[in-house]
């Protein structure tokens, strides 16, 4: 596996195997890519806490859904309330990578993908995937693991540093 491949496929490890650790799915995804944006673990866990469950446990839009959109919004969004510009794209961004989500799982509703009572059961490929054993009990770890790839695919075609400055910042 080349260098590159590796560092990325740590950040899928990591939202999951953070998940497995406890923490909800929306902190797992965003912890997992904390660092990188600015954030120390612990503001990340506190920022996404009421992500888990689909929104405050509402079970509605996914946790790790929601930490995908979060991170899209700290990649390309922009603080200036003038800025339609960026606004735009971190929309149209999270709108292709909850399509690529849905399109695994049926849908970015949490009760939906779990097929829990009240719901309507999401199908999608991902559902008809042996969960693998060091994940049993904690399902979600694959759908936090599917964001986190998801992210690792839109962040590989912006380049390591995006548009932001050599300290993370945003480039006017």
């Amino acid at each position: 596996m080349l260098k590159e491949e590796m560092r990325w496929s740590s950040y899928a490890e990591k939202a999951a195997d953070l998940f497995v650790e406890g923490y909800n799915c929306g902190q797992a995804v965003l912890m997992a890519y904390a660092e990188r944006e600015g954030l120390s673990p612990e503001t990340a866990a506190r920022l996404a806490t009421a992500f888990g469950g689909g929104v405050g446990r509402q079970r509605q839009v996914c946790g790790a859904v929601l930490s995908l959109a979060a991170v899209v919004g700290l990649e390309t969004g922009s603080g200036d309330v003038g800025d339609k510009e960026s606004s735009n794209r971190a929309a149209q961004v999270t709108h292709q990578l909850c399509s690529e989500f849905k399109e695994q799982y049926g849908s970015i509703v949490c009760g939906e993908i779990l097929g829990l009572k009240g719901f309507v059961a999401a199908e999608g490929p991902a559902h008809q995937v042996p969960l693998p054993e060091k994940y049993k009990g904690r399902p979600c770890a694959m759908k936090c693991k599917w964001a986190a790839e998801l992210l690792n695919r839109f962040l590989e075609g912006r380049g390591e540093r995006g548009e932001k400055g050599e300290k993370g910042e945003r480039k006017k």
